[in-house]
């Protein structure tokens, strides 16, 4: 089952719309690859070019090892090419403009050959997590290909898609951003029947601006959606017009299908009844002609039920039944990094949201952390949110206000921001005591040293601050008072 689709070369210039190549020894092609380190003998190569490495110069080792097609750029030098297939002549070369439009336009090709439906998500936050639960619905009754870890962006969504079989019957993938037009790239090459646009929130701001910039950067996804297709939309969303509109100039698309948490919500998928139990949070499940069912969802963060609720919008558009939502969500378990619990040191409970950060998902983190840790100690470790432009400064000094509001006991700041963070906590009467700013190494070592049993501790910022590497020490039983270099465990 799910055996990988054959290239032929007849197939490759079809899909990179190049003309046919006399050099055809029918010779086919198991997969497609652009790491040369994992790449199997009967791979076709797309040398792609990076800031650390240009995999053109992959080449001649790649050859030497026994691969046998290459896509390059047309300035790949055509001495190196005539070498390498003066040695080895059933090398075949398929010269595009750039390769990494290559790499899409095959990744486009193979997602329609394929035959297979697809669920496209994106949206500022929660798009990992809903992609996650609305791949756990779609595998209980259909071949489903998911994205893996982050693979979601112009080289991640391709190599997800290339992955497809004659054998597949839908594949949900996740769509990330950090520039306007990116959506409309990746749209354009997975051609979703079902585009799902979880929210949207103040996040790559130097980019894009606005929110509403924003807004209409995710809505590049809508005008890609297939023939009889569905929209699904997050009613709550302050720029749900901007959604709306856009999805509503596709004539292909069929309907039209939202959610929503609130109680005064209309005709639209909604949670009733939304409720902390123990081990998670508990809500009733409706949807018009579709029916209800009473659900536990196993994370502690209520924000969680409306990406549930995206989820179960998707599998309603592709004919899922309630029975096996219910049981899709409930089998639920966050990735590492995304509102993820885990037993700490000296009886501490680490809730790990390292993965990413922006003013909205903060915000709601904090939240979350206020109510699990009830009469507990609580302690967030805030790293920079970043990509917020000149805006930065200001979304800083509220997250800090909102960490005093919170009833934190202790905050933790790391990166440049800290300053602007610890001032809109002491402005909102958290004790200058009860603050520390400095190094990774510093606060892992602080809270090693200082966190009372049962505190419950929120590790929360941007990709590029690695607060895994905080949680990582956390996790670990051992305390810094026994003396250990923590350097070996967190690098720089």
């Amino acid at each position: 089952m799910n055996k990988p689709i054959p290239w032929t070369v007849k197939e490759v210039t079809r899909a990179l719309g190049l003309e046919q190549l006399d050099q055809d020894s029918g010779f086919a092609f198991e997969g497609v690859s652009t790491d040369s380190r994992s790449i199997h003998v009967r791979d076709l190569f797309v040398a792609l070019g990076g800031e650390r490495f240009d995999g053109h110069s992959f080449i001649p080792d790649l050859a030497e090892r026994g691969v046998k097609g290459f896509v390059v750029q047309r300035d790949f030098p055509v001495q190196n090419e005539q070498e390498i297939s003066g040695s080895w002549p059933d090398v075949v070369f398929f010269r595009v403009d750039n390769t990494l439009t290559a790499l899409g336009d095959l990744a486009r090709f193979q997602r329609l050959r394929a035959g297979v439906k697809v669920v496209a998500i994106t949206g500022s936050n929660g798009k990992t997590s809903t992609r996650k639960m609305t791949g756990g619905i779609f595998h209980r009754r259909f071949n489903t290909l998911t994205t893996m870890g982050n693979l979601n962006n112009e080289i991640g969504l391709p190599l997800t898609l290339l992955k497809l079989s004659l054998d597949h019957e839908w594949a949900v993938v996740e769509m990330g951003m950090n520039h306007g037009g990116e959506i409309d790239r990746l749209a354009s090459i997975a051609l979703p029947d079902i585009g799902v646009i979880t929210n949207t929130a103040a996040c790559h701001l130097e980019g894009l601006g606005t929110v509403e910039g924003v807004a209409r950067a995710k809505a590049e996804l809508l005008p890609h959606i297939a023939r009889h297709g569905s929209a699904v939309l997050n009613l709550d969303d302050s720029n749900f017009e901007i959604l709306e509109a856009a999805a509503r100039t596709n004539d292909a698309i069929r309907e039209i299908v939202c959610f929503s948490t609130a109680a005064e919500a209309g005709d639209c998928v909604k949670a009733r009844q939304i409720e902390p139990r123990t081990g998670g949070i508990g809500f009733t499940l409706e949807a018009p002609s579709w029916g209800a069912c009473d659900l536990l969802l196993p994370t502690p963060g209520l924000f969680m039920v409306s990406n549930a609720l995206a989820a179960a919008c998707a599998a309603l558009a592709a004919g899922i039944s309630m029975e096996i939502v219910k049981k899709g969500l409930e089998a639920f378990e966050p990735e590492p990094g995304r509102m993820h619990v885990v037993p700490g040191f000296n009886n501490t409970t680490i809730i790990d949201d390292a993965y990413n950060a922006n003013p909205g998902s903060v915000t709601a983190a904090l939240e979350t952390l206020e109510r699990a840790s009830g009469v507990n100690p609580s302690i967030a470790v805030l790293g920079d949110m970043l990509e917020l432009g000149e805006q930065a400064p200001g979304f800083h000094r509220r997250i800090g206000v909102l960490a005093a509001e919170s009833g934190v006991a202790k905050l933790y700041a790391y990166g440049s921001m800290a300053c602007h963070v610890i001032h809109g906590a002491v402005e909102r009467g958290l004790s200058r005591e009860a603050i520390m700013a400095g190094t990774r190494e510093e606060i892992l070592a602080d809270l090693l040293k200082e966190t009372p049993s049962k505190a419950w501790i929120l590790v929360k910022g941007s990709r590029g601050m690695h607060l895994e590497k905080i949680v990582t020490g956390l996790k670990r039983p051992t305390t810094i008072a026994r003396g250990e270099d923590m350097s070996p465990h967190l690098g720089n």
